[in-house]
């Protein structure tokens, strides 16, 4: 048996350092301590990212175990810096009790006696907070059906998140492993799925906070991977699957349209619609839908947070009227997001495989520039779709969106706009850098004669 060469013994040092920091960050770290968290965060991105830049001496499945082991550290942590966890355990209990959770807000059910008796249903009620107490469910079905199978198991708060974290662990394996499949099928290093997969935002943000984006980019993923072997059918059965977890896929579809020409493309839409539907309607009927959408239209309506455009607007309506109009605003900012991607999905010409990912990098971008709302876990997309092109502005905007978690330090969830402003300024100057440095002209164009030509 050869001794370990250094290097060997470095990097298991370094993996050793990173794991330890991850537990830190997920068992001692409350929500309250920003400057804790986010030292310990740059921390463990630095060590994540000095074990990348080395990855020649690393072999693929090195990788893997060290990703797979990240996760696990972080299993038995509660999520620290997110409570939605105890609306998807309200979510799933109440269709194990018959109770659709379209049909009524929490604030309605709990003065009711089986769940105002219920001590359980009242630790979830009072976990949740305000803003989910007095709101109708927004989280698709497909997403409530994962809800549902660890509480169908346990009337445990702890062991359904272990449980819904394994879900999630299972989609970021799943993610892994197509993202290794789709990199080669584009000719690029199979090694740059780990900018994804061990980054410590994407970490700490599915297997920590549990958000089921990592559970939405895997059938995203399998559902490009099908587009571009030619097997539309399999491809839309996944991206309806994929818009039933969360609804932001919608907005990406015009994008693979250009690479099935149009008749495909008609048929795709078509099946995901099916998809869609009759997931749909195991629970959703046309009450239900506008419950849901109700919860879904706040984020463009009520909500405020880490926002770009939408702050610059604020701060000169309320220099100029003297109040925040974010009821007029934010529709009118979604509507013009759904333009802008509307017409980078018309101009933005098909030159190779990668550009139906550098297509969705940039609706991305161009709908969250204009969101009210961007949650640190939303970014997640913008990393994933990044890795698949030439830039790497998503990899800092990965580093720079946990500033975003200072307002979680305070009693009255106040934001640090200094901090949102040095996040946009790098994020948006970086990309713009790129986007100077690797935009030709000939990337625009209708390309209206090939996308309804007859022949591939």
């Amino acid at each position: 048996m050869q001794p370990l060469s250094r290097t060997s013994i470095f990097a298991f040092i370094l993996s050793f350092v990173f794991l330890s920091v991850l537990a830190l960050v997920g068992y001692e770290t409350p929500r309250e301590e920003f400057g804790q968290f986010i030292l310990l965060y740059m921390a463990s991105f630095a060590i994540f990212y000095s074990i990348w830049i080395n990855h020649q001496k690393w072999k693929f499945y090195h990788f893997f175990i060290l990703a797979l082991l990240a996760r696990l550290v972080l299993l038995f942590a509660a999520p620290e810096l997110s409570n939605d966890f105890y609306r998807f355990i309200w979510d799933g209990e109440l269709i194990t009790r018959g109770v659709n959770p379209y049909a009524h807000t929490p604030n309605e059910l709990i003065s009711q006696g089986p769940f105002y008796n219920d001590q359980y249903m009242r630790v979830l009620y009072h976990g949740m907070g305000d803003l989910s107490q007095r709101n109708y469910s927004c989280y698709p079905v497909f997403n409530q059906l994962l809800f549902y199978f660890p509480a169908s198991l346990t009337d445990s708060v702890q062991t359904n998140v272990i449980l819904l974290k394994i879900v999630v662990m299972l989609g970021d394996v799943g993610v892994i492993l197509i993202g290794r499949k789709l990199l080669r099928l584009l000719g690029k290093s199979e090694h740059l799925i780990w900018l994804y997969a061990l980054n410590p935002f994407i970490i700490l943000e599915f297997a920590g906070n549990l958000h089921f984006e990592g559970v939405m980019i895997f059938f995203i993923l399998l559902s490009i991977y099908y587009v571009l072997l030619d097997k539309w059918l399999f491809a839309a059965v996944f991206f309806g699957i994929a818009i039933q977890i969360k609804l932001i896929p919608i907005l990406l579809l015009p994008f693979l349209f250009k690479k099935m020409k149009w008749k495909r493309s008609l048929g795709f839409t078509a099946m995901t619609t099916i998809v869609v539907l009759l997931l749909g309607v195991m629970m959703i009927s046309p009450r239900f839908f506008d419950n849901m959408m109700s919860s879904v239209n706040l984020y463009f309506t009520q909500f405020e947070f880490n926002a770009s455009l939408f702050y610059l607007v604020r701060e000169i309506s309320l220099a100029t009227v003297g109040w925040d109009e974010i009821a007029f605003y934010g529709p009118l900012f979604s509507k013009l997001a759904v333009v802008g991607v509307g017409l980078l999905a018309v101009f933005k010409a098909y030159r190779n495989e990668s550009s139906i990912f550098t297509g969705m990098l940039f609706a991305l971008v161009i709908y969250y520039a204009f969101a009210t709302t961007v949650h640190p876990w939303y970014i997640s997309l913008v990393l994933i779709f990044s890795i698949f092109t030439q830039y790497k502005f998503g990899l800092v905007w990965s580093l720079l969106i946990m500033l975003s978690y200072f307002a979680y330090s305070n009693p009255a969830f106040e934001e640090n706009l200094l901090l949102v402003l040095i996040e946009y300024l790098l994020v948006f100057g970086i990309m713009i850098y790129e986007i100077i440095r690797n935009t030709n002209k000939k990337d625009f164009g209708l390309q209206l004669k090939s996308f309804f030509s007859d022949h591939d």
